[in-house]
C-alpha cells in the first residue's frame, strides 16, 4: 500500500516557522569578548562538514542509567564509540558563528543586533523558506523525542510535500522581496503583511493542491494572530473533502517548551485518522481540533484558543486516538456555496437599480483560477460609546466612512482593471445586536446605495446571533466576528456581485430602495448558511 503524503503550506508571519536568534556561544567568543552567563554554552542544530568519530561515555544519558549497569551489555570499555556523518542531519552542537565587521575576526552575533538599523536590523532572517527543516528536526529528535522514546514521529507516518504559499523567509540572493514574495514580522522593524490579492493566491494554491490527487489532505502554517482568518477563507473558498488543518505557535522552532512542534504531529495525525474528511478545514491546536468558523486566539500563551459564538466550536481532539464527536451544521467547503467550483467566471448585474445594461466583471482566469485584482475590497467600522461628534446624526461626521466610499467609487468606475470593483463594509456594533450611531448608520447607508454591502456584527467575540429582519439594508452577521464576516462577504461578493446603486445615494427612491432589498436577501442567505 502506498504511503500517504501531505501538503504542508508555508503561511505569513509564522511563529511556528521561527527560531530564536542565533546567537554567537561561549566557544565561538574571544577572551576579552562578553561571556554569554550560565554554567552551559548553547547548541544549535547544525550539519557536520565530515565524517568524525566520537566517543560517548557510557551512562551520561540518564542520571540512573549507572544504577541500572547490570542489564546493559558489557564490552569491556567505559565509552560507546560512534561515526557521526554528514548525511546523518542536523546535530546539536556549539554555534560559533561571528558577524563580518572589516576586522581580522569579525564579532559576535547578538540578539541586540535585530534593533540596531545601522546593522539591517541583524540581516539575517530566522523565519524558514519552509517547513522541511522543522519537520527534520522533529524527526531527529531536536526538539523532543516521542512518548515512546524514538525519533521520526513524523518520517514514519507519511511523506510530505512543502509548498511556499506565502512564506515568512525568503531568498533574497534569489530575487525574492519582503512584502511580496515573503512577509516575516520580526523584527518589528522590517515586518510585512499579506495583501488583499494574496486572498487569491492562497484559495489558488490550496486548491490546485488537494485537487492533484497527490494528498491525504494539507496542512496550513501561519502566524498565530491570524491563521484563524485563512483557515474560515479556505473553509469557504476550496472546494475538495480532504482535511485542511490550520496550526500555528506561540512560541518558536527551538525555544523552551515549544508548542507548534507538537501541534504538527497532531494535525498530521488529524489528517492520516480520516476522520477529517468531510468536515471542512480545522484548527488543530493543543491537542483539540476546532471548526474553522468558530477559531480564535485569545491570548499569547499555549492552551488559550477558543471557539467563539457562544455555542460551541471544538469538533474533538487528537487523543490519542483522534476523536471527532461533533460535526458543522453549515456550510464549508465542498459544500460551500461560495467555494472555486461555484464562483462564477464573470460577474455580471446592472450598475444601477432599474438599469437594462449590465456590467461585466471577470472574476477566474482561462484556467478557474481566482484572478487577484478581482477580490473585493472589505473595510472594517468599529462603533463604541461616545464616538458621535454631535446630536445631528450627520453622515459627513464619519469622516473614515465617507472617505472609503469616495474612493470605491472611483475604483468602480476607474478604467484600470487591476483596481478592484467591488467593495463592502462590516460594522462591529454593540452586541448582540450589531448597531452603532446613527451618524455611522446614515453613513453606511449611503454606501448601501453606492453598490456597497454592509454587514452587521456584535462587539469582538459574539456569544450569539446578530438578529434579522431589523434592517433590510444590511446584512445580520449572525454570530460571527468582523474578521470572519469580512472574509465570507468578500466571498459573497465574488458570487454575487454589488449591490445596485441609486441615482442619488442619500435619498434614494421607492424602487431602487425595494431593488437593493433584494439584492440584499440574497446576501443575507450566504451568511445565514455559512
Amino acid at each position: 500500500m502506498p504511503r500517504a503524503k501531505i501538503a504542508v503550506f508555508s503561511g505569513p508571519r509564522a511563529t511556528i516557522a521561527n527560531s530564536p536568534t542565533l546567537v554567537t556561544g561561549n566557544k565561538g567568543r574571544l577572551p576579552q569578548e562578553r561571556t554569554l552567563p550560565g554554567q552551559y554554552d548553547h547548541l544549535v542544530a547544525q550539519t557536520l562538514h565530515e565524517p568524525v568519530t566520537v566517543k560517548i561515555r557510557k551512562y551520561t544519558a540518564h542520571p540512573l542509567e549507572q544504577d541500572a549497569a547490570t542489564v546493559y551489555h558489557q564490552d569491556g570499555k567505559d565509552y560507546y564509540e560512534v561515526e557521526l556523518l554528514p548525511e546523518d542531519g542536523p546535530y546539536p552542537l556549539p554555534y560559533v558563528a561571528r558577524r563580518a565587521n572589516g576586522s581580522p575576526h569579525g564579532q559576535p552575533f547578538e540578539d541586540a543586533d535585530l534593533s540596531d538599523p545601522s546593522l539591517d536590523f541583524g540581516g539575517r532572517q530566522f523565519f524558514y523558506p519552509d517547513a522541511s527543516r522543522i519537520f527534520a528536526d522533529i524527526d531527529r529528535t531536536i526538539p523532543g523525542r516521542d512518548e515512546s522514546g524514538e525519533a521520526n514521529p513524523l518520517n514514519r507516518k507519511a511523506d510530505f510535500d512543502f509548498i511556499r504559499v506565502l512564506p515568512p523567509g525568503g531568498y533574497t540572493q534569489k530575487g525574492e522581496k519582503s512584502g511580496t514574495d515573503f512577509f516575516p514580522y520580526k523584527p518589528l522593524a522590517i515586518r510585512r503583511s499579506p495583501r488583499y490579492q494574496d486572498l487569491a493566491h492562497v484559495a489558488n494554491s490550496v486548491q490546485a493542491a488537494m485537487n492533484s490527487g497527490h494528498y491525504a489532505g494539507g496542512l496550513w502554517l501561519e502566524g498565530s494572530p491570524t491563521v484563524e482568518e485563512t483557515i474560515y477563507w479556505l473553509s469557504l473558498l476550496i472546494d475538495t473533502e480532504l482535511p485542511i488543518a490550520g496550526i500555528a505557535s506561540q512560541r518558536t522552532h527551538g525555544q523552551l517548551a515549544n508548542d507548534g512542534d507538537r501541534n504538527i504531529v497532531d494535525a498530521a495525525d488529524f489528517v492520516l485518522s480520516g476522520l477529517g474528511r468531510g468536515i471542512g478545514a480545522v484548527g488543530v491546536q493543543d491537542e483539540r481540533i476546532y471548526a474553522a468558523r468558530e477559531f480564535k486566539k485569545a491570548d499569547d500563551r499555549p492552551g488559550n484558543y477558543k471557539a467563539t459564538g457562544g455555542h460551541g466550536g471544538i469538533l474533538g481532539t487528537v487523543g490519542p486516538p483522534v476523536t471527532v464527536w461533533y460535526k458543522p451544521a453549515y456550510r464549508h467547503t465542498a459544500a460551500s456555496d461560495v467555494n472555486l467550483s461555484r464562483l462564477p467566471a464573470e460577474l455580471r448585474f446592472p450598475d444601477f437599480a432599474g438599469d437594462a445594461a449590465q456590467i461585466t466583471i471577470p472574476v477566474k482566469d482561462g484556467n478557474g483560477a481566482l484572478r487577484p485584482e478581482s477580490i473585493p475590497r472589505v473595510h472594517i467600522v468599529k462603533y463604541g460609546a461616545y464616538m458621535d461628534e454631535d446630536e445631528t446624526a450627520n453622515p459627513d461626521n464619519e469622516v473614515d466612512i465617507m472617505a472609503r466610499i469616495a474612493k470605491a467609487l472611483e475604483q468602480q468606475t476607474g478604467s484600470d482593471p487591476q483596481t478592484p470593483k467591488l467593495h463592502g463594509f462590516v460594522l462591529e456594533g454593540s452586541s448582540p445586536y450589531g448597531l452603532a450611531s446613527m451618524s455611522q448608520h446614515k453613513a453606511l447607508e449611503i454606501a448601501t446605495f453606492s453598490g456597497m454591502p454592509v454587514a452587521r456584527v456584535g462587539r469582538s467575540d459574539p456569544g450569539g446571533r446578530v438578529p434579522s429582519g431589523w434592517d433590510d439594508l444590511t446584512i445580520a452577521g449572525s454570530n460571527l466576528d468582523c474578521n470572519k464576516a469580512r472574509l465570507l462577504l468578500i466571498a459573497a461578493l465574488l458570487k454575487l456581485g454589488r449591490l445596485p446603486k441609486a441615482r442619488n445615494p442619500k435619498n434614494p427612491s421607492k424602487s431602487e430602495r425595494n431593488a437593493t432589498a433584494a439584492k440584499i436577501a440574497q446576501f443575507q442567505q450566504i451568511f445565514e448558511s455559512h
